[in-house]
């Protein structure tokens, strides 16, 4: 082998043997040497100088939105919940400050214009204890997160009264880069170096992309989302009435065994304003159960079984199913169905 030949070899594999994939961890020292063989170089070959450096501070923050749609609210609403997420993308422990705000009006999003501004916004770190915004979500900033991982972040508004369906507010969450310094405390704000770079100092380099109301490269990131108005609806079904086998029949402190009646009550709330739509309350009996025929009553008005102009049926719209189909309700609304079930 030629002395050339020898020393392209060297140089490529000692290169490749000290190559470094990306996440590399800030702070990192990288040292490389060249090593020289061939057939007149002597025991052991020649090494050169050892080219080294450390790893810089890849700064690169991430804010999602977390459902791609608009959050449902209602005029006069207090702490009206929506959700982000927030991923370090860079290669050190970082601390993030967070803000939200109300985007000029005009602005669109999932459909709808910015049309009011949503009010007394706080910002809440979810804790890890219970999923949701609860009393255990105090921190209003990140601590010390990690590359690669992610937090929920949610953002609590009041909305004001007086709204119209269709109204829409949006607010931005922005995540600033802060030092992860110790832990509990909020670090300084992050400031990329300027200048050339000095390859024995872990310098700041910002990597962000632009987010929907921050630059690209700014060490910071922000989306948005929006609080539109509508209606709001709730159900709750209960045991309302017991008739068992030995005489006892109440709505409660009866025997529930083969051969007891029960009575179940659906109760819907539509709260807020505006028009819900082909309304359809679908109720599957158990297994265990048997539907009693006729027992049907809506809104206090009985209804029949067949599938006619009285809005609901057993069996016909689905097997073995009490349907309620009211079509077009105009909220606030509150209404009710029974219907009534005997244990085999």
């Amino acid at each position: 082998m030629n002395i050339i030949a020898a020393l392209l070899l060297a140089l490529s594999l000692t290169w490749a043997a000290t190559a470094q994939a990306a996440g590399t961890a800030s702070g990192t020292p990288i040292s490389n040497t060249v090593l020289l063989q061939c057939d007149l170089c002597g025991p052991g070959g020649t090494s050169s100088n050892t080219a080294s450096f450390v790893v810089d501070n890849k700064v690169n923050v991430s804010v999602a939105e977390s459902d791609g749609a608009a959050t449902p609210v209602v005029a006069g609403q207090p702490a009206a919940v929506t959700g982000f997420t927030v991923t370090n993308n860079g290669n050190a422990v970082q601390d993030y400050a967070l803000a939200a705000t109300n985007v000029a009006s005009g602005a669109s999003l999932f459909g709808g214009i910015d049309s009011f501004d949503a009010t007394a916004c706080l910002v809440r770190v979810e804790s890890g204890s219970v999923p949701g915004l609860d009393a255990t979500d105090t921190e209003t900033f990140i601590d010390e997160l990690p590359p690669d991982a992610s937090r929920t972040v949610y953002v609590a508004c009041n909305i004001p009264a007086g709204l119209s369906t269709g109204d829409q507010a949006i607010v931005s969450l922005v995540a600033t880069t802060l030092a992860g310094t110790a832990p509990g405390l909020p670090g300084a704000t992050v400031v990329q170096d300027a200048g050339a770079n000095d390859p024995a100092t872990v310098q700041v380099v910002f990597a962000d992309a632009a987010g929907s109301d921050d630059a690209v490269r700014d060490g910071t990131h922000s989306a948005r989302d929006a609080y539109r108005v509508g209606a709001l609806l709730s159900l709750n079904k209960s045991v309302i009435h017991i008739e068992d086998p030995f005489g006892c029949s109440a709505p409660n402190g009866c025997r529930i065994v083969p051969g007891s009646v029960l009575t179940y009550r659906i109760d819907l709330v539509a709260s807020g304003s505006g028009t819900l739509d082909d309304l359809v309350l679908s109720d599957p009996i158990p297994a265990n159960l048997s539907y009693v025929p006729g027992s049907v009553i809506v809104d206090g008005v009985a209804k029949t079984d067949a599938a006619d102009a009285d809005q609901a049926d057993f069996g016909i719209s689905k097997p073995n199913t009490v349907t309620v189909s009211p079509g077009s309700v105009s909220a606030p609304l509150t209404s009710w169905f029974s219907f009534r079930a005997t244990i085999n």
